[in-house]
């Protein structure tokens, strides 16, 4: 065996890693992370090249908290499959009682719609790390609405964001409102720009219709996080026993008796059953803000400023500066 492996194994350099964000597949987004809470960036939508029709994944999720502990976490709803959903039979139990306080509780089991996609960072001066790259972007259905208008506009012509070529960038600006993100002032522009691949020099240039689609493809593979990873999730005795030990917290033992082997039991048997897959019913949503709004307009991140973006790896963002026409024609120049 060679001596340097005996020098490393009895004198280890452990590696400890970059100081990243725990998941640095995704792209985290917050008003937070912003100046002066106010976070601006401009990305584009990418396909999901093991099946570009999924490439939006959708489900129902509870934001469910331990009254006791105060901690939450996210669970699944299996309302997103079609199936029994012991979140959604609690909150309707409650909703629809004759206690004040119950139907307040109700709130602890309500869910909401999450989707996920694959982006790609044209722009960030809050990390601009993360240009060029691929990441999964998880966002509500304010941001759903946005991208559904593209598609199925009522007046004009339909676009396809996730369309590799063609697809419009979207200005994305977070403000804080009462506490929470607010995605309002966030809209795609009339301007397109292509997936962005790294040339001979590791230089990012979009493509255009002359590009290999199998390099095209090749690199979609290589760069892209798994989607599949943000759909739906089957509950394990750990979700069942957390999901049990909030609902006899909430209603009470006395008025409920609720254990892992019946809950597992009664969700095996009616997923059995050829029950017809149903939309999930929306619920109540807040009621919009009348808080003032900060005045940030899209135009305030003009495209005409994407200059000069560094990864500050071996590649590089085209640079695209002092472009005052179209972008499709700038970008055929470079």
């Amino acid at each position: 065996m060679a001596q340097n492996f005996y020098d490393e194994l009895f004198n280890p350099q452990v590696d400890m890693g970059s100081n990243q964000k725990s998941n640095s597949e995704e792209y985290t987004p917050s008003a937070a992370k912003g100046k002066n809470k106010i976070y601006q960036s401009i990305i584009r939508f990418v396909p999901w090249h093991v099946d570009p029709k999924k490439s939006i994944i959708e489900k129902w999720t509870c934001w469910l908290v331990d009254p006791i502990s105060q901690k939450g976490r996210f669970i699944d709803c299996p309302s997103s499959v079609g199936k029994p959903s012991l979140l959604q039979d609690m909150y309707w139990k409650l909703k629809r009682s004759e206690s004040v306080q119950q139907q307040k509780a109700a709130e602890i089991f309500s869910r909401r719609h999450a989707y996920a996609s694959l982006i790609q960072v044209i722009k960030d001066e809050n990390n601009p790390e993360l240009e060029g790259k691929i990441l999964v972007w998880r966002y509500g259905k304010k941001i759903w609405d946005k991208i559904n208008a593209e598609l199925k506009p009522i007046i004009g012509n339909p676009h396809n964001p996730f369309d590799l070529i063609k697809g419009k960038v979207f200005a994305l600006i977070i403000t804080e409102v009462s506490g929470f993100n607010n995605y309002d002032q966030s809209k795609f522009l009339d301007k397109t720009v292509g997936l962005c691949m790294p040339d001979a020099q590791g230089k990012l240039v979009p493509i255009n219709e002359k590009t290999d689609k199998a390099t095209v493809l090749e690199f979609l593979k290589e760069q892209s996080p798994d989607l599949n990873k943000y759909g739906f999730k089957e509950w394990d005795s750990d979700v069942y026993e957390y999901v049990n030990s909030v609902i006899t917290q909430v209603v009470g033992e006395n008025n409920i008796s609720i254990n892992y082997a019946s809950i597992q039991n009664n969700v095996t048997e009616a997923s059995k059953a050829s029950t017809p897959k149903t939309t999930p019913t929306k619920q109540n949503e807040p009621t919009k803000s009348t808080t003032k709004k900060s005045g940030i307009t899209s135009t305030d991140i003009s495209l005409d400023e994407l200059d000069g973006l560094d990864t500050g790896s071996t590649i590089d963002i085209p640079d695209i500066s002092g472009i005052g026409g179209d972008l499709d024609d700038a970008l055929k120049s470079l």
